[in-house]
């Protein structure tokens, strides 16, 4: 071994040394900080990278070890490694960010796992070494190759180097309250943002009701291993649900209940608060025994209602699921600038280098909330790595086409 030149026995070698000092930077430092290299000390490391790298290419005459950068001998050994790590990556649950690892390694928070970030760093270098070459030594051929490698490279060190400049903030937004007020996703911090938004207006479209079958003496759902449901949508005209044949005749999509006397019902009412109340009949498929009444999830300002059809049997009707939920606000800046926006889940607005999402609302109220809880997103290297990525593309496709013109000579 290391008798030149080296073979992919070295390069293993190579990677394995870098895991051990991984693991021995793991236990004496612990875990990746990223945040240390917010801005401006990412654009100083990217440009002591760049210069490196090239200092190391114009040693490549005396040193054998920078030349044996360029060869496939050591970029196979370390591919196959930093795979591996990956997919221990995907079958290891992570924690989310801002989270200590739950294991006493560090492979739950991979990407401030110190082996993990510097096989991925020596690949950097292996790609930087490669590109520098394909410059130095253009060949029109190689365009698709160069491409790819220029855009791996560009994303790989944009997104990491620019990871601890990405702001994750959470703003509570209030009705006709103009809020700047954020907390810091990560850290739990308080801070003052440069623009204020206002809630204008939250809705929230709900899918169909549903009718369940309850137990209470067991306390679940039946049947048990899995409950059946009735779906009260517009095509609704009638159905079985756990031996019962179920018959709808009034279904309030907002409603309050009303007591007369010893009876009770539900009329139309469109304010805070508000149940979806059905008015239902359930016939026993034997016995033909019957019983009908309304049956409400209720809200957080009227109790829900079931249906008794036996002793210790309910029908019920399940909570509300949200299909979509949007929130209409007004964004102001400090020069007096107002915007009026629509956020919906997975439709964020941007503003001013913010992204803006949808992230919660009163869980409690429902539909009926009266915040917002938005998430704002600024990532300044974001574009960087989309256009690696791009490159990446790029190349790809330019390396089918070059494929196909080369067997069409052959």
């Amino acid at each position: 071994m290391w008798n030149k030149p080296w073979s992919m026995k070295e390069g293993f070698v190579i990677g394995f040394c870098l895991i051990i000092i991984g693991l021995m930077l793991q236990f004496s430092l612990g875990a990746v900080e990223w945040s240390l290299l917010a801005w401006p000390v990412n654009i100083i490391v990217l440009a002591v990278f760049v210069a490196m790298a090239f200092i190391m290419y114009a040693l490549r005459s005396k040193a054998y070890a920078f030349r044996f950068l360029t060869t496939y001998q050591c970029a196979v050994p370390v591919l196959i490694l930093i795979s591996l790590m990956t997919i221990v990556m995907g079958l290891t649950r992570q924690v989310p960010e801002g989270q200590p690892a739950d294991d006493f390694l560090g492979i739950t928070r991979m990407v401030t796992f110190w082996p993990f970030v510097l096989l991925y760093f020596f690949m950097a270098v292996i790609l930087s070494q490669v590109l520098i070459g394909q410059l130095l030594h253009f060949k029109l051929r190689r365009l698709p190759s160069l491409v790819s490698h220029a855009g791996l490279l560009m994303s790989l060190l944009t997104a990491t180097l620019g990871s601890a400049d990405m702001h994750r903030l959470t703003m509570t937004v209030n009705k006709d309250t103009l809020e700047s007020r954020v907390s810091d996703s990560n850290t739990g911090a308080m801070k003052q943002l440069n623009i204020s938004i206002r809630l204008k207006d939250f809705t929230i479209d709900e899918y169909p009701p549903k009718l369940m079958y309850y137990d209470e003496v067991s306390g679940v759902m039946l049947p048990e291993t899995n409950p059946a449901t009735l779906l009260i949508d517009d095509d609704f005209s009638g159905g079985t649900l756990q031996g019962w044949n179920i018959e709808v005749d009034k279904v309030l999509e907002e409603a309050r209940p009303v007591t007369t006397g010893d009876s009770a019902y539900y009329e139309e009412w469109h304010e805070s608060g508000a149940v979806t109340a059905i008015h239902l009949k359930a016939t026993a498929q034997e016995g033909g025994r019957s019983m009908e009444g309304w049956v409400t999830a209720g809200s957080y300002m009227f109790p829900y209602q079931l249906l008794k059809v036996t002793e210790h049997q309910y029908i019920i009707m399940a909570e509300r699921e949200p299909q979509r939920y949007l929130s209409k606000v007004e964004i102001v800046t400090e020069s007096g600038k107002r915007e009026e926006a629509d956020i919906l889940v997975n439709q964020p607005y941007s503003f001013m280098g913010w992204k803006i999402y949808q992230l919660s609302y009163d869980v409690d109220r429902g539909k009926w909330s009266e915040i917002s809880i938005l998430e704002l997103v600024r990532d300044p290297w974001l574009p960087y790595v989309y256009a690696g990525i791009y490159m990446m593309i790029a190349g790809a496709v330019m390396l089918l086409f070059t494929a196909q013109r080369r067997n069409n000579k052959e």
